[in-house]
């Protein structure tokens, strides 16, 4: 009976797509009147591809902010639709932000908001997020998977799946440091699989993880699934490493510092921050 024809038997799994496998735009944009290039920006490429252009970009995140300066520099005009009135960095002047509003409909060659402006534009680009997609995963791995908050549960200390716990899925969290993220939930996955670590009960491991069909239960710091600011991150890898009887790396406090200066800089200087990122380690370091 098992397995089914086809099918391979492994002792361990490491689930490692991540989060930003399925490009999404909200239905709520309709540019079926919009005669120009649409395109998420998972398929961005080329900025020459829009030298001479308006560009419209959806959007106020970090793929959001990168795209609009890199079209600016490359010949593009650029007008930045503010969808996350959260962040506060600062665009060159001649980039229009638009905010405090919403996209009211496309027409055939421009884009008019709620407040009856309206801009003549030649494309868009979405920069609204990813779905995680676990569909690949069969019915008997036990998760379910919550849209919109795009979580995966019932998951342990943030990455074993709870029911099997040599199954992990790594790195599902949003706006982190994804290497260390990856390399930390990784140390502890080998450390659980290896036999080092005693897990808690099934009934344990279960209250541990966070139902998201219920989302009025859902609290910190189990919520930090979802979004993770820099020192909630720095606190879970302290969390996971020590849970896994894994030694502290010594520089663990320096590298909480520079990513917190990095995204200062980030806030202060959006157009050079990455070049001063020698500086900063040097500084730190």
């Amino acid at each position: 009976m098992f397995p089914p024809s086809g099918c391979e038997v492994y002792d361990v799994v490491a689930v490692c797509t991540g989060n930003y496998n399925t490009p999404y735009i909200p239905q709520e944009y309709d540019t079926t009147p919009f005669t120009g290039t649409v395109l998420h920006s998972y398929y961005y490429d080329d900025p020459l591809d829009f030298e001479g252009q308006t560009v419209l970009v959806v959007g106020f995140a970090s793929s959001a902010l990168d795209i609009a300066l890199d079209l600016r520099r490359h010949g593009a005009k650029t007008i930045v639709y503010k969808r996350n009135v959260n962040r506060t960095n600062t665009m060159p002047e001649d980039v229009v932000v638009v905010t405090d509003t919403s996209i009211k409909c496309f027409r055939k060659k421009s884009v008019v908001f709620e407040n009856n402006t309206e801009y003549d534009i030649d494309s868009i680009i979405f920069c609204t997020g990813y779905k995680g997609d676990v569909s690949f995963l069969d019915e008997t791995c036990r998760l379910t998977y919550f849209w919109p908050r795009n979580v995966v549960y019932p998951c342990y200390n943030l990455c074993l799946n709870a029911f099997y716990p040599t199954m992990a899925l790594l790195c599902r969290a949003f706006a982190i440091l994804p290497f260390l993220f990856s390399e930390y939930q990784a140390q502890y996955f080998t450390a659980v699989v290896s036999g080092k670590v005693k897990l808690p009960s099934l009934e344990e491991r279960l209250d541990a993880s966070c139902d998201y069909s219920d989302l009025s239960k859902v609290q910190p710091p189990c919520d930090t699934f979802s979004v993770m600011t820099a020192e909630s991150q720095f606190e879970y890898f302290r969390h996971v490493l020590s849970s896994g009887d894994i030694t502290l790396p010594s520089n663990l406090h320096q590298q909480y510092q520079l990513y917190e200066s990095l995204l200062l800089l980030s806030d202060t200087d959006l157009e050079n921050y990455r070049n001063l990122y020698d500086e900063c380690v040097k500084s730190i370091l």
